[in-house]
C-alpha cells in the first residue's frame, strides 16, 4: 500500500514545534522543507506552507500572502506569531490563511492544526474537482446548445430561401433572392454566384452586392464545377470553396465562398444546400420562362408575338396616359416581300425575316418592345419617347435595313430589300393604344404610297392630323 506524502514548506527560523521529515499527521506523511525567508524557497508543490509573520518582512498581511501565493498558489497558509495581535489575526484570516497561531506553540499543538488544515484542504481539492467537472459538463451544454441554435437557425434559413425561391419563376428574381439570403446567412463572408450562359462555356458572376464581375470563359477550377466537382483550395488569399449548383443531373451554375477565415465543414454543408435549392428554382424558372416564350415568341424570328405586343401596347399606354410620359409607336412592313418570295423560296423569305428581327432588336432600346405583328410586318414601341424621337428612331432603322445585305434580295426591285415605316405618337391626338396603332398603321400607307423605302410620322394641327415625313 502506497503511502500519501504532502508537502509542508515552513518559513522561518528553527522552532520546537517545526515537525521532522516523515512526521506521519491525519494518516499522511510529512516532506517537510524549512527555509529562514521566503526568498530561499525552493520550487515544489507545496501543499501547506507554515510561516513566522516576522521572517515574511512583509508590510501587511495581505502583502504576506500575496508573496506566498506567488510561490504557491494553491497551498492552504498558517501564520504563527510570537507577538499575538487580534487586529492582525483577523485581518490574516480574512484574507485567506486557515488558522492563525501563537508562539509558544507546543509541538502537538501545530500537528493538531496541521492536520485540520490537510483535511480541509483535501475537502477544498474535491469541491474544485467537482466544480470543475461541472464547469466542464457546463461547457458542453453551452456548445451543445449553440450548436444546436446554430443548426435551428440554418433550418430556418434553408425553409425561408426555399419558401422564396418557390414564389419565384424569374431567373434574375432567383438570383436575387439568393443573394440576400447568402448575405444574411454567411455575414461577413463573400459568396459569389456563377451562372452559365447560354453560349457553351459561356459564364456570368455575380458578386454577394449583386454587381456583374465577370462573362466569359470559365478559369480551370469552373471547368471542375461544370463537371460537377466540388473544389475547396487554400491559397495566401485565404480558402475557397466552390460548390456546383445541380438540378436534374445538370449543373446551372456554381456557388463559391472565400475569405481569410477557414471555412468550417458546416458552412460547406450549408452552402450545398443553398446551391441545390436554387438550382432546382433556376430550372424551374427557366421551363417556365421557355414556356412563356412560347405562347408570346413569334416561333420564326424569336420576337414578341402579335397577342404580346396588344397586351404591352395597353400597358405601356396606360402608363403613359396615367405619368404624362411620351409614348411613340412605329410598323414596319418589308417593301416588295412578295416579289422577294416568288423569286426565291420561302426559306430564303424566312431567313430574311430573321436577319431583319436581328437587325431591328440590335438598333432599338432595351426598354422598346419590338414584334412581329403578322407576315412581313413588325411593330416596335417606344416608352419615354416624343414625337422627334420617334421620327428620329423611325429613320435609323430605315437606313440600316437599307445598307445591310439581306438573303434573296435580288429579286425585288432594284436589288435592294427596303422597309417603310409609319409611326404615331403620344399625346399627339390618339385616345386610345387602339388610335395610337390606327394611326401609325395609316402613317405606313402613306409611306408606301409616298414611293416605299421611307418614313411618315402623324402630327397633330389644329384642324385635324396631319403627316410628317422623317
Amino acid at each position: 500500500m502506497s503511502t500519501v506524502v504532502r508537502n509542508l514548506l515552513v518559513v522561518g527560523p528553527e522552532r520546537p514545534w517545526v515537525p521532522a521529515p516523515g512526521t506521519a499527521v491525519g494518516g499522511v506523511c510529512l516532506a517537510v522543507t524549512r527555509v529562514d525567508a521566503l526568498g530561499l524557497a525552493p520550487p515544489g508543490d507545496w501543499d501547506v506552507v507554515a510561516f513566522r509573520v516576522d521572517a515574511m518582512e512583509a508590510p501587511s498581511p495581505e502583502d504576506a500572502l500575496g508573496r506566498l501565493r506567488e510561490r504557491a498558489p494553491e497551498a492552504t497558509f498558517l501564520p504563527v506569531t510570537p507577538a499575538p495581535d487580534p487586529r492582525e489575526a483577523l485581518v490574516y484570516l480574512k484574507s485567506g490563511a486557515y488558522e492563525y497561531l501563537e508562539e509558544p506553540l507546543a509541538p502537538e499543538e501545530f500537528l493538531r492544526a496541521l492536520a485540520e488544515a490537510l483535511e480541509n484542504r483535501e475537502a477544498f481539492r474535491e469541491i474544485l474537482d467537482l466544480n470543475r467537472t461541472l464547469e466542464a459538463q457546463a461547457e458542453q451544454l453551452r456548445r451543445e446548445k449553440e450548436e444546436l441554435e446554430r443548426r435551428n437557425q440554418e433550418l430556418r434559413a434553408v425553409s425561408r430561401l426555399a419558401q422564396d425561391l418557390a414564389a419565384s419563376l424569374e431567373p434574375q428574381e432567383v438570383v436575387d433572392r439568393l443573394r440576400a439570403r447568402l448575405a444574411e446567412v454567411f455575414g461577413g463572408r463573400p459568396v459569389r454566384i456563377g451562372l452559365w450562359g447560354r453560349a457553351p462555356g459561356g459564364l456570368a458572376v455575380v458578386d454577394g452586392a449583386g454587381h456583374r464581375e465577370v462573362e466569359g470563359a470559365p478559369g480551370p477550377w469552373a471547368k471542375r464545377v461544370l463537371r460537377g466537382e466540388e473544389v475547396r483550395e487554400r491559397g495566401e488569399a485565404g480558402d475557397l470553396v466552390v460548390v456546383p449548383m445541380r438540378a436534374r443531373d445538370r449543373v446551372v451554375g456554381f456557388l463559391a465562398a472565400g475569405g481569410g477565415s477557414p471555412i468550417p465543414d458546416h458552412e460547406v454543408e450549408l452552402l450545398r444546400i443553398f446551391g441545390d435549392t436554387a438550382a432546382i428554382a433556376l430550372e424551374n424558372a427557366r421551363l417556365y420562362q421557355a414556356m412563356r416564350d412560347l405562347s408570346v415568341r413569334d416561333e420564326l424570328t424569336g420576337l414578341f408575338n402579335r397577342r404580346y405586343f396588344q397586351e404591352r401596347l395597353k400597358a405601356e399606354w396606360n402608363h403613359a396616359s396615367r405619368h404624362r410620359i411620351p409614348l411613340a409607336l412605329l410598323v414596319i412592313d418589308i417593301d416588295h416581300f412578295k416579289r422577294l418570295n416568288d423569286g426565291n423560296d420561302h426559306l430564303t423569305g424566312d431567313a430574311a425575316l430573321r436577319k431583319l428581327a436581328e437587325l431591328l432588336t440590335r438598333n432599338t432600346r432595351g426598354i422598346d418592345t419590338v414584334a412581329r405583328y403578322g407576315g412581313e410586318e413588325f411593330v416596335v414601341i417606344l416608352p419615354q419617347t416624343n414625337r422627334e424621337g420617334g421620327m428620329a428612331a423611325a429613320e435609323k432603322l430605315r437606313r440600316a435595313v437599307a445598307r445591310t445585305r439581306f438573303p434573296g434580295e435580288d429579286a425585288v426591285p432594284g436589288g435592294k430589300l427596303t422597309v417603310s415605316i409609319g409611326g404615331a405618337w403620344w399625346p399627339g391626338g390618339a385616345d386610345s393604344a387602339e388610335e395610337l396603332l390606327e394611326r401609325a398603321d395609316h402613317a405606313l400607307y402613306e409611306a408606301k404610297q409616298g414611293g416605299r423605302n421611307r418614313t411618315r410620322f402623324w402630327a397633330p394641327r389644329a384642324e385635324g392630323d396631319s403627316l410628317a415625313s422623317a
